[in-house]
Formats: C-alpha cells, sequence, structure tokens
C-alpha cells in the first residue's frame, strides 16, 4: 500500500456521503466516526514542550500517520486547535488497534 492509498484510507471523507450542490458532487455534513467505544476506552497522554502545537507529530508517533491528527482533535473537542495542545497538557487517546478498526 503506498501513501496515497493509505492516506485515503484514513481519510474523514471515506464515512461522509457525497451530495449533489449547484450541480456539482461534494462532500455533505462531516459526521465523525468517534464512537462511544472509542471515548470510553482511551489511554492519556501527556504532551511534552517538542510536541507542543503539533497534534500531527503525536499522530505519527501513536498511529505512524500524522494525518491522523484529526482523530486526536475531535477526541479532545478541541474546537481552538490553533496551538493545541500545550506543553503539560494531558489528552485522550485512543489506542492504535481501536482507531483502525473504526476507520478502515
Amino acid at each position: 500500500m503506498n501513501t496515497i492509498d493509505t492516506a485515503y484510507t484514513y481519510s474523514r471523507f471515506t464515512k461522509t456521503d457525497k451530495v449533489l450542490f449547484d450541480n456539482s458532487e461534494t462532500y455533505g455534513r462531516w459526521t465523525s466516526p468517534i464512537t462511544d467505544a472509542m471515548m470510553n476506552t482511551t489511554n492519556v497522554y501527556v504532551v511534552n514542550a517538542q510536541y507542543e502545537g503539533r497534534p500531527d507529530l503525536i499522530a505519527n508517533d501513536l498511529y505512524g500517520d500524522p494525518s491522523l491528527d484529526w482523530v486526536l482533535i475531535a477526541v479532545n473537542n478541541a474546537t481552538e486547535s490553533l496551538n493545541w495542545p500545550s506543553a503539560g497538557n494531558v489528552i485522550k487517546v485512543p489506542s492504535k488497534s481501536l482507531i483502525a478498526s473504526e476507520l478502515v
């Protein structure tokens, strides 16, 4: 599987329905694949200064894919994701096996 295939597999749009808008096919309103099971089986991660404001680096270290940063943002309800998370923050992190089973 190449990098493009991997990125598509974990894309947030794989579970979003396409809609017709102004005679163009596009994606409808995104619905989060974050389930109650994910919320109830999360681990915690203490953010160090090296990863401050870089959920993509955390996702890359934990999941092997920086494009899964949106999972961390969604699970932690980080509505203001600019410069999130701060050093010292304790964030919720779903296990890699749980993420893969829900998103593939």
